[in-house]
Order: structure tokens, then C-alpha cells, then sequence
């Protein structure tokens, strides 16, 4: 299954970015009634003569602008009349990837819709008529170091996989960056956390909402890979968030990473280091977070990766946080003592996966040609890797990586 789903989402980023509608198909699976209100979807195919049915943009929060950036998410109120879920959703703001214009590899995981703060929306893949009921559900939570992604990226198309398995399929776009995980333990507008806790709500929405589609919420798998792998694992730990899924498949990530939290000192660290370099020199918390709130967007994204402690292709500078109640403790810390949702779960790694970073950094690289690194651009990028560790550690991560057949 994993291997299936893995082989999908590397592939579909050739596909084109238009949304066809296929109109020779009939209208009554395109409307639904929601909690919140009534939506209607568009068919897509997926062959010449299948299709789903997508609903793509729903709202399930309120849009986090004005006073409440950087706060916890608010459920969507109710709307009257037809919401129209026929387009992908604003992406949330975050750094755009520069570095290599034009190239493919690079580029496909820019944000390929406009840039909002008003961009907490899902998007629901169903197989085609006639609907079935209590088809199982999987939810995608995507991956970028908490400071990049977005569900509306081609290869998150989750058409093929719903068709391919007669399942619906969820995604889910979450704050990411300072707009998402800037914290000041203690304080209300900032608590941190806020993108964990827009998967929850989006989580809680699929609780909700699924079987009008449907679904069955008693069969609810969440997947996601790197920081989506990592945020799978913060909600099987997170005792809130337990009760909104069933199962769980982890790629390329976990919890208890080192660069995938952080302590509330260094959180409020790099909060404070934000505001510095953003002109907000003040120390009460509430005029802190006014100042930064009273900020354009790109004044903060600008800004981002200089709170880092140090230079590292392996860290990011706003994540989740140990706040004591979306995360009790640490990562570690509930794992070894066994505080998680006791389930069944798929993990792994993709294949690789991790080369993608050595371009950012690391000496001797180039994505241009076959990388036949020195020694010495080894062992000065071993250091780049894990810049925090001391002599001992340092030497066995060069053990073990060293070729000695060879």
C-alpha cells in the first residue's frame, strides 16, 4: 500500500494545472449539505470514461487575519446559500524557493496558487456515481519543514488514489512558518501551535462532515510525509487529537525528530528574534504581538530562517512547540513512557528523499551533474548536517557513512 501510494504522489506532478470539468456526467453527486452549509463540486476525470467527484476549497476555519493571526483556528460559522468547491484554495504564505529558477525539481513545490493568510480550506476527493457508504477515508497532511506546502500542489492530486481504491481522500491546508508556529508560552495570542492545531480542525471537520460524502469517520487513516510524517506523529501523541482518526502512515518523518519541535524557551527565543529584526523592540508579549500582527507578510517571511541558532540544512525555524497541552511533554518524553493513540501504523522513508537538501548547503553538489564529493566535502558536510553535535557524535555519523569496502 505504502509503496502504491508513494509511486502516486511522485508521479503526478506532470499532470497539467487546468481542472477540466467533465459536464457529460450527471449533476446530483455534485451537491452536498455540510454542517456549515450546502457546496457543490465538479467532476474530474481520471480516464476517458471515469471521474470523481472533488470538492476542492471547502472552508473549515475562520480566516486567521487581522487579530487572529498567530491564534488557535475558529471552527467556520455557517454560510447561507451555495458555496461553490470547484477551485483549488489560497496557498498559506511562506518563503518561495529561489534558488533555482526554472527547475522542475525545485519549482513543483512552490506554491502554485496565490499566497493568503485566508487559506485554512480542504478538499475532498470521492469516487464516481453511484456514491457509496462508509467508504474509507485518508487524509493528507503534506510535508516542507513547517515553513513550506500546500495541498493544492499537483503531485497532491488526490483523484487517482480515490479512484484507484474506492476511497475518499482529504487534504488539508495548515498555517505554516511564524504565521503557524510562532509561540510565546503563556500568552493568549500566541500560544503556538496554531498549524497543528488547523490539521485538527480540518481533522475534526473529515469527524464531522465525512459521511455526507460517504465516508466513514470510524475509518479515517491520516498520512503525511517529512513534517507531515512528523505532524501524524504529534497527533498520535496529542490527546486531543486521538479521537479524530483511526490509523496513521508516517513517511520520511517522526515525531521525535530533532528539528520537528522545540522547547518553549527556544520557541520564545526565536519569537523575540523575529520582532527584532522586524523593527517590534518591545517586551510585553501584547504589544509584541501587535507590533508583529500591524507587519505585511513578506516583512516576516523575509525574516524567518535568521531566528535559527545556527546554520544547518536540517533546521527550521518555526515549529511545533512542548507547550504542556497540545504536546504534554516531549516527543520522547511520551513515547518512551508509551502516552500515545495505540493503533495500527505504516511507517517508512522515501527513497532519497534526503538529497533533495544537499543542494541547500552542503559542499559539492550541484544539480546539474552526477555529485562526486572529496573527502573533505564529506566531512565538512557532516558538520553542516548536525552542526549541534560535539566531537563523539560528529565521529560516529562520519563512521557510519563511510564507504570501507570501497
Amino acid at each position: 500500500m505504502l509503496t502504491s501510494i508513494l509511486v502516486f504522489f511522485s508521479s503526478l506532478f506532470l499532470l497539467p494545472l487546468f481542472i477540466p470539468d467533465c459536464s457529460c456526467q450527471t449533476e446530483t453527486d455534485l451537491y452536498v449539505q455540510t454542517l456549515a452549509g450546502r457546496v457543490r463540486g465538479v467532476h474530474l476525470p481520471v480516464s476517458d470514461r471515469s471521474y470523481v467527484t472533488a470538492f476542492l476549497g471547502i472552508p473549515f476555519a475562520e480566516p486567521p487575519v487581522g487579530k487572529r493571526r498567530f491564534r488557535h483556528p475558529e471552527p467556520k460559522r455557517q454560510w447561507s446559500g451555495l458555496y461553490e468547491a470547484n477551485a483549488y484554495p489560497n496557498a498559506c504564505y511562506q518563503v518561495v524557493d529561489t534558488s533555482f529558477p526554472g527547475f522542475q525539481g525545485s519549482e513543483m513545490w512552490n506554491p502554485n496558487r496565490e499566497m493568503s493568510e485566508d487559506c485554512l480550506y480542504l478538499n475532498v476527493w470521492v469516487p464516481s456515481s453511484p456514491r457509496s457508504h462508509n467508504l474509507t477515508v485518508m487524509v493528507w497532511i503534506y510535508g516542507g519543514g513547517f515553513y513550506s506546502g500546500s495541498s493544492s500542489l499537483d503531485v497532491y492530486d488526490g483523484r487517482y488514489l480515490a479512484h484507484s481504491e474506492s476511497i475518499i481522500v482529504v487534504s488539508v491546508n495548515y498555517r505554516i512558518g511564524a504565521f503557524g508556529f510562532l509561540a510565546l508560552h503563556g500568552s493568549a495570542e500566541a500560544p503556538g501551535n496554531a498549524g497543528l492545531l488547523d490539521q485538527r480542525l480540518g481533522l475534526q471537520w473529515v469527524q464531522d462532515n465525512i459521511h455526507f460524502f460517504g465516508g466513514n469517520p470510524k475509518q479515517v487513516t491520516i498520512f503525511g510525509e517529512s513534517a507531515g510524517a512528523a505532524s501524524v506523529g504529534f497527533h498520535l501523541l496529542s490527546p486531543g487529537s486521538r479521537p479524530t482518526f483511526t490509523r496513521a502512515i508516517l513517511q520520511s518523518g517522526v515525531p521525535n525528530s530533532p528539528w520537528a519541535s522545540v522547547t518553549p524557551a527556544e520557541a520564545r527565543r526565536r519569537a523575540m528574534m523575529l520582532a527584532n529584526l522586524v523593527g517590534c523592540n518591545v517586551v510585553n508579549d501584547t504589544e509584541l504581538v501587535d507590533c508583529l500582527r500591524s507587519k505585511r507578510p513578506d516583512e516576516l517571511l523575509n525574516q524567518e530562517f535568521k531566528v535559527l541558532p545556527w546554520a544547518s540544512i536540517f533546521r527550521f525555524p518555526f515549529v511545533p512547540v512542548v507547550d504542556g497541552d497540545v504536546l504534554p511533554d516531549s516527543p520522547q518524553a511520551m513515547i518512551s513512557s508509551g502516552s500515545f493513540k495505540d493503533t495500527q501504523l505504516l511507517l517508512g522513508f522515501n527513497q532519497d528523499e534526503g538529497t533533495y537538501f544537499l543542494l541547500y548547503g552542503a559542499p559539492g553538489f550541484s544539480k546539474d551533474n552526477e555529485s562526486l564529493i572529496s573527502r573533505e566535502d564529506f566531512l565538512e558536510g557532516v558538520k553542516v548536517s548536525v552542526p549541534h553535535a560535539n566531537d563523539i557524535g560528529l565521529e560516529a555519523v562520519v563512521l557510519q557513512y563511510t564507504d570501507w569496502i570501497g
